[in-house]
């Protein structure tokens, strides 16, 4: 994305959801996570904004956009984030995922959560090494 737009917004969604099973990260640790696996000279051109989920698909995209500086497409591979937006005349993109299948957000938990290590080939080492200083394991034995 940073390769075709001068600026890139990431909205950190769920902003609300913080030390849960699906959510074990506060949206300030995510925020850090997202920071950490960029450059300097990237950083300077992401816009990282946490949003809080409103639970309301029909007003949805009006929340988003009242959050965010102005846009012109929404990159996502969500089928309904693509209704959402087209249906409001906003153009919508999907990405391409890099290892979806090995590295999904609930794979990576569980192999943190049983001790594992393979986890860490799926993040830059600098995330890794923050979740564990924040010793995100314990924090996933809650549940």
């Amino acid at each position: 994305m940073l390769e075709k737009h001068n600026e890139v917004i990431i909205a950190l969604g769920s902003a609300e959801e913080s030390i849960s099973s699906d959510n074990p990260m506060t949206a300030g640790e995510r925020v850090e996570m997202i920071r950490r696996c960029f450059t300097p000279s990237a950083l300077s051109r992401l816009i990282i904004i946490p949003v809080r989920n409103i639970n309301n698909n029909n007003m949805w995209v009006t929340h988003l956009v009242s959050h965010l500086p102005e846009f012109e497409v929404v990159y996502s591979n969500n089928p309904l984030v693509h209704y959402l937006f087209s249906r409001s005349g906003i153009r919508a993109e999907k990405f391409q995922f890099i290892e979806r299948g090995s590295c999904e957000g609930t794979k990576i938990r569980k192999d943190i959560l049983s001790g594992g290590s393979g986890w860490k080939k799926c993040v830059p080492k600098e995330v890794a090494a923050y979740l564990e200083r924040l010793d995100v394991r314990k924090r996933l034995e809650i549940y």
